[in-house]
């Protein structure tokens, strides 16, 4: 080896080889490649620099600082030829696993070569055998040891992490009540990134000796669980089904394996639940946390479930039309539906009393296509969107109304209305139709022809998006309606 290292070829050789890693630096796009590179770069830069002083001011030089001259550019050649290549190495192993290597573990191969090298141009250019200096630095070695006592324990944990590896970086942990993201397994100290953006610094013996959850192994999905409370007098299946219907429509959550809805327990408070969840990632575990306890309150607000605390309740049973919008208001837009201008005003308002506010949150699916529904809405506030097969048909704004087909003809509903924004409904069920069907024979054959116009317009809606729309009659349609509500 040293000759070759005191030829010409080993010039070459460095020549060569830095150009070959500003060739790979500049072509590729790995950042941790192009950073690994730039030390070796380094060291072969330094390397032709000392190599160039050598030739030109050697025979100048005193023979021992010649001496320390070619030690120290025989350290740089092979300094960056180590660092080089172990570069090159640790891009190929991350091209194959997808997994970045920690730090720690280039540190460990860099540091092991730069001592064999060191070792072997020492002992050949100035005759010095380290292996036996250290051997007879008893008392050295023991003060060393003591000194830096915490530092080679978090080393060598640093090491067994390695061989183990509980977790790698990218991972999503817990260590003690930390909670985040692994970005750094480093000599000393891992390092986490919490979900406040937050770096944490945890020294390695700490991360060996701690119970370590693991949130990330194996692409697996990730369970989350979630706790509340519910009242005593609202029977657990009947809340365990409206929770796990609300689920269905938060995103993220998946639908493999199923979200679950439990009865955890009897406490003083009320009935307690657990809902347990599963997304991709971890990451996504807190804000899906959000959506459901958000989603929660409106579907509790819309079934009446109050929500019990010590010493008081949060009521949130629906109150009338009124306590969401003033009776005027309410009047004005019943006055603008066609469905309901064959009433008199004071019928109106009988049956404005009668209306029940409903709220969804946005992103919430009101009603479904496909699905057989018995309530008729009114939009008070906020946007929704009536999609067909998935193909977007219209907007609904405040004094828009939807339901009513379904409700009267007993059809399944034909189209999917989704809040776009945080939304009021004010809702009318089938027992009100009733009721003005029998104070009012002539409105069936009236509210017939206005169904038969509006199916008509959505038929050509779903026509023009591709879909084939049912054939109905104004007949069939007052036929269905004498049907469902027993009219002669």
């Amino acid at each position: 080896m040293l000759p070759f290292l005191q030829s010409h070829t080993s010039l070459a050789v460095g020549v060569i080889l830095t150009l070959l890693v500003l060739a790979a630096r500049a072509l590729s796009s790995d950042q941790q490649l192009r950073k690994d590179l730039s030390g070796g770069l380094g060291f072969l830069m330094t390397f032709l620099v000392l190599r160039a002083v050598d030739a030109e001011l050697g025979p100048l030089l005193h023979p021992r600082a010649r001496q320390l001259l070619g030690m120290a550019w025989m350290l740089t050649f092979a300094f960056g030829g180590i660092r080089t290549v172990v570069s090159f190495g640790l891009f190929l192993l991350r091209l194959r696993s997808r997994i970045p290597q920690p730090k720690i573990l280039r540190d460990v191969i860099d540091v092991s070569l730069y001592i064999v090298a060191i070792i072997s141009i020492l002992k050949t250019q100035f005759d010095v055998d380290l292996t036996s200096l250290l051997a007879t630095s008893a008392i050295l070695s023991v003060m060393l040891g003591l000194a830096l006592q915490d530092t080679l324990g978090n080393l060598f944990a640093g090491l067994s992490l390695q061989l183990e590896r509980p977790f790698q970086v990218g991972d999503w942990v817990t260590i003690r009540d930390i909670t985040g993201r692994v970005v750094q397994i480093a000599w000393r100290a891992t390092r986490i990134e919490t979900g406040r953006k937050e770096i944490v610094t945890l020294p390695n013996n700490i991360c060996s000796k701690e119970a370590v959850k693991n949130y990330s192994r194996a692409a697996q999905p990730v369970g989350a669980d979630v706790y509340f409370h519910a009242p005593y007098d609202r029977a657990p299946n009947e809340v365990k089904e409206a929770v796990l219907e609300a689920l269905e429509h938060v995103p993220l959550v998946l639908r493999e394996p199923q979200p679950i809805c439990r009865t955890w327990g009897f406490d003083e408070v009320g009935i307690r639940y657990q809902i347990r969840y599963f997304v991709e990632d971890f990451g996504q575990a807190d804000w899906v946390m959000e959506e459901i306890y958000t989603r929660l309150w409106y579907r509790f607000r819309r079934e009446g479930i109050e929500l019990p605390y010590p010493n008081r309740k949060m009521h949130m049973n629906s109150g009338p039309a009124g306590s969401d919008f003033p009776e005027e208001v309410v009047a004005e837009m019943l006055r603008r539906v066609d469905l309901f201008k064959v009433l008199r005003e004071e019928e109106r308002a009988g049956l404005r009393r009668e209306m029940v506010p409903k709220r969804f949150a946005r992103g919430e699916h009101v009603i479904e296509q496909g699905e057989h529904g018995n309530t008729f809405y009114l939009v008070g506030r906020g946007e929704l969107s009536v999609r067909a097969s998935g193909v977007e048909v219209s907007r609904l704004t405040r004094g828009n109304y939807f339901g009513e087909m379904s409700l009267l003809t007993g059809e399944p509903r034909t189209a999917t209305v989704v809040a776009l924004t945080d939304v009021v409904l004010l809702e009318l069920d089938r027992p009100v139709f009733a009721r003005l069907f029998s104070e009012h024979p002539e409105l069936a054959p009236k509210l017939s022809g206005m169904l038969a116009h509006r199916r008509t317009q959505l038929d050509a809606v779903m026509t023009a998006s591709g879909d084939t729309p049912p054939i109905t009659e104004e007949s069939h349609i007052l036929g269905r309606l004498k049907s469902i509500f027993r009219l002669s």
